[in-house]
């Protein structure tokens, strides 16, 4: 059997050395920290349960705190020394904001300077960053500025010459990016920055903020300000209190802009979090129940506000989605947006708006290209982003035909009974904010995956109107797209979203067959290891239909029940036949289905039944067998075409329960048998045992795998997840930077902005969950001491666990999203 029908391991480098593992204090967290592993059930051998895995939210950078936490780090000597500086510029070098962004900001209550209209407030010095060098010489333009003949025509047209008039509508809403981290703050600053031009407004809404880290802007209500060139000009005190992500009070902003700043180029700028196609953007603080603004709503706000733009663009996490640029198409241009989560920095605003300024008859591409390569240079080294600038005139030409027949030619594989072919394309497709699970991909990947002629005309066409992307993430083209596949609970509201926005039924059929398909997938599997359930003469009258949809995935256990010995075989002695499985699913045609699943078509399940029925992982034909004291699971080449992940779960006995060490996609195969065998080594950081979970595991157009995981932790006392990339450049791992996680109680829909930097002096404290004998989850804990940050970074090995058991088994997913789990063994400290 070929290779290529197994899953991939990623590499693991060894340090040669070995770690204790040990849990300190209950950690203030809320829930679980891991996700999608659980322990042995019945003690040191047993049945897992299995899991689709949790949400975990990423979102910001770290902020003044951290400039706090350095500064009480220094010597006595030099403290005296920065405070005496702080109060020089204080008194003698106007830097009265530096000290209050120093401090943590104003309070809030609006009383500082700039908050009457018509005065100015300035933001000089506040949470200044390195800046990129970017030239603004665009003769060496790396992007496309061709136009395809099928476009329609522009619906702005600059006047040339630098006599074009600009107004830059940017629609702030601070949230926690700005009351925590400053973010708001340091953006308004990178735009004080600016050699602005007269002929360049920029006109910013504040609103849905806590607190403002700064000394102008309330928290008491939504104001207006513009950018000058010496700090920010008060428009409106007070433009009301409603949420930021209400459609009304956007298509008011709109309007305010375009009948007090009249300009022939108008730019429309979100800011803020962001969801994707089916969230939306946006969470608003002081209005935490007011949701996302979604597709749908910005779409009514936009057509309210009649306005034409030039370009619409989302400092924001994973707008840039064809949903969001056939929505924007109507009343603009250009999009610019990024595919995945944006770190918290965002973009970087002082080079494009100086390079705008300088000539504001500059086209929309070569701005976006200088905007697009400043906040790829901002970013900190090993980053993944991405950004691009999509030609909506070209894309509304081009585009949807060459999508209609892609759509249909997807639904044909599935008709056609090639659900496997349009599984392995979707799951091996680039995916974006993966953690989470939004079941946002990269639209050019998977056309490219799937294959067909239709697929390919569509990538043509995507490229095309995609006319500049730069990205260090590989597989990222410029576009992404809602696909099911790790969870389907989003079906109801993305089929909403595209009826509402008669955005075609071509793919919303698509989805829906492949969702079915792979509902019928999990039926199946959850029947075959179901118990109780008279599946001889089937009638789903007398069945619960909801106990065989399961709530998020299959609610599957193991293969097999529990090793029987350390020589010959085991199995799990049921199984469910092609011919039960014919009949089951045939029987849900007619079938109405439960709440929350209305989306499932029961005529695709009746009608690939069949297919069903001969292509499904049947536990009662799976054996482990043991060869020379070591397990070994054997399938054949179909099974295996069938597996996509495999990842290894371990479980560490502390004398009292078990560590979650987490999941690791780490294995190894001897001829067509995956070895069960542990060799006790686990991920480390700077030599100490972290819990660790696999996020994605994606091959690279040149073969290569790019592998990306998650540690949880505390960073300087905020909840986070480190970021660790594994690739050929870094087969040791790298953590790129910390996501800080909202809790449940945040109430927050959207994807927040991603990335925190790691610095010298930052604290980090590992998290690991913690489950009784008996598979009940505990607490959540942290793992080890402290670990101190310094100058020489961190550093990622494999180290052998040492004095401890560990309990360990394999998970396995297949094309339909079922996990199985082998049964638990013990790997008995040496």
């Amino acid at each position: 059997m070929s290779s290529t029908n197994k899953p991939h391991s990623r590499k693991k480098t060894s340090s040669g050395q070995s770690v204790n593992v040990q849990k300190t204090d209950k950690a203030d967290v809320q829930g679980k920290v891991g996700s999608g592993s659980r322990p042995s059930s019945s003690g040191k051998t047993g049945r897992p349960a299995s899991s689709r895995g949790q949400r975990q939210g990423g979102t910001t950078r770290s902020s003044a705190s951290s400039l706090l936490s350095l500064f009480f780090a220094l010597p006595n000597s030099l403290k005296l020394i920065v405070v005496i500086g702080i109060v020089a510029l204080f008194l003698f070098g106007g830097g009265s904001n530096i000290l209050s962004s120093f401090l943590g900001g104003s309070t809030g209550t609006g009383t500082g300077t700039g908050t009457n209209t018509g005065s100015t407030g300035s933001v000089t010095g506040s949470f200044q960053s390195a800046q990129p060098s970017t030239s603004t010489d665009t003769t060496s333009s790396k992007a496309d500025l061709t136009v395809s003949e099928l476009a329609r025509d522009k619906r702005v047209t600059p006047l040339g010459k630098g006599k074009d008039t600009v107004t830059i509508m940017i629609y702030m809403c601070g949230t926690d990016l700005e009351s925590k981290y400053a973010m708001a703050t340091k953006d308004l600053q990178e735009m004080i920055n600016a050699d602005l031009s007269d002929k360049v407004n920029i006109i910013v809404e504040t609103g849905g903020c806590k607190k403002w880290q700064n000394n102008v802007i309330s928290r008491d209500s939504n104001q207006i300000y513009q950018v000058v060139d010496d700090g920010l000009q008060c428009l409106e005190e007070d433009f009301g209190d409603a949420s930021m992500t209400d459609p009304d009070n956007l298509t008011d902003f709109i309007k305010y802009c375009t009948k007090n700043y009249p300009a022939n180029r108008n730019v429309l700028i979100f800011w803020d979090h962001g969801g994707g196609s089916i969230t939306g953007y946006g969470y608003d603080e002081l209005h935490p129940n007011s949701g996302s603004m979604t597709l749908v709503g910005m779409n009514e706000a936009l057509k309210n506000a009649g306005c034409v733009f030039d370009w619409i663009g989302f400092d924001a996490c994973l707008m840039a989605t064809l949903e969001t640029a056939l929505v924007c198409g109507e009343y603009a241009d250009y999009l610019i947006a990024s595919e995945e989560t944006e770190p918290g920095t965002g973009w970087y605003y002082t080079d494009w708006l100086t390079t705008l300024s300088k000539n504001t008859s500059i086209s929309t591409v070569e701005l976006a290209e200088c905007l697009i390569d400043d906040f790829v240079k901002s970013c900190s080294a090993r980053e993944l982003v991405t950004l691009s600038v999509v030609d909506l005139a070209e894309l509304e030409g081009t585009v949807p035909d060459t999508f209609k027949d892609f759509s249909t030619s997807v639904s044909t594989l599935l008709s056609s009974e090639d659900y496997t072919q349009v599984s392995n394309a979707r799951a091996g497709t680039r995916q974006f904010a993966e953690s989470s699970q939004i079941n946002q991909i990269d639209l050019v990947d998977f056309a490219n995956r799937v294959g067909t002629d239709e697929a390919k005309e569509l990538v043509d066409a995507l490229k095309g109107c995609i006319k500049y992307n730069n990205s260090t993430i590989t597989n990222a083209y410029g576009l992404s797209i809602f696909f099911p596949y790790e969870t389907l609970n989003s079906m109801n509201s993305a089929l909403a979203t595209y009826d509402s926005l008669d955005l075609g039924d071509e793919y919303a059929k698509c989805i829906k067959s492949f969702a079915s398909m792979e509902k019928a997938g999990q039926i199946t599997a959850t029947a075959s290891t179901s118990t109780g359930m008279d599946l001889g003469n089937i009638d789903l009258g007398s069945i619960d239909i909801g106990s065989l949809l399961g709530s998020s995935g299959s609610p599957l256990g193991s293969l097999l029940g529990s090793f029987t010995g350390t020589s010959g075989s085991a199995s799990s002695g049921s199984s469910l036949d092609a011919a039960a499985v014919l009949e089951m699913l045939s029987a849900f045609s007619g079938r109405s289905m439960p709440a929350g699943y209305e989306w499932v078509d029961t005529e695709i399940l009746a009608d690939t039944a069949e297919y069903i029925s001969q292509n499904y992982i049947d536990p009662g034909q799976l054996v482990i067998t043991w060869k020379d004291n070591v397990p070994y699971l054997s399938l054949t080449e179909k099974q295996w075409e069938m597996i996509q992940t495999i990842e290894l779960n371990v479980f560490l006995d502390d004398g009292e329960g078990y560590i979650d060490m987490g999941l690791d996609n780490v294995f190894t195969f001897e001829g067509d048998d995956l070895s069960l065998n542990y060799d006790r080594t686990w991920l480390t950081v700077n030599g100490q045992a972290v819990a660790y979970y696999l996020v994605s595991d994606t091959e690279n157009p040149d073969g290569s795998w790019t592998t990306i995981g998650r540690i949880p932790a505390m960073l300087n006392g905020t909840q986070v997840n480190l970021t660790v990339v594994f690739d050929d450049d870094a087969p040791e791992g790298v953590i790129t930077g910390a996501a800080p996680v909202y809790s449940d109680t945040d109430n927050v829909s959207v994807q927040a902005k991603g990335s925190v930097e790691i610095a010298a002096g930052d604290e980090i404290r590992f998290l690991c969950d913690y489950y009784d004998y008996e598979g009940n989850y505990s607490d959540s804990y942290y793992l080890g001491e402290t670990l101190i940050v310094d100058e020489s970074g961190l550093t990622l090995a494999n180290s052998i666990l040492a004095d401890a058991d560990c309990s360990v088994t394999y998970r396995l997913t297949d094309v339909y999203g079922n996990e199985y789990w082998t049964p638990a063994w013990v790997s008995e400290a040496e």
